[in-house]
């Protein structure tokens, strides 16, 4: 999969979080579903979202994008998105310990959204 790397930042500090990348997908986001793994995140919703990790179990793509707006900061994290009925995910989003985003992809089309939505955008090749 090819990826970019997302390390927009202001004072030293991320100004990405999980919610802008899920808003920038669109309904691809919401109709997919998501595997969650290794999160560490602070807010409203990180208890919840902490035992969805703990779980393993795939969550709607409405679900996770009404807990991501629940959340000050995702510090860590896995996002694996798929397609209804998919094995084969059609997107990983990675948080970085606070500092990046990494967002995997075989669509170019999502990789020139992001690239053309956030500032500090770097590829990467897995």
């Amino acid at each position: 999969m090819r990826g970019v790397t997302i390390t927009d930042s202001k004072n030293n500090f991320l100004t990405v979080d999980l919610v802008d990348i899920l808003h920038l997908l669109g309904s691809q986001a919401q109709d997919s579903e998501w595997e969650i793994s290794d999160v560490e995140c602070v807010g409203f919703a990180a208890d919840a979202l902490h035992k969805l990790s703990d779980s393993k179990t795939r969550v709607p793509g409405q679900t996770l994008l009404q807990m991501a707006a629940h959340l000050t900061q995702v510090i860590d994290g896995e996002f694996i998105g798929y397609g209804e009925g998919e094995k084969q995910p059609w997107i990983i989003v990675r948080a970085v310990d606070s500092s990046a985003y990494d967002v995997q992809s075989e669509d170019e089309d999502v990789l020139a959204q992001i690239r053309c939505r956030f500032k500090e955008v770097t590829d990467f090749h897995s």
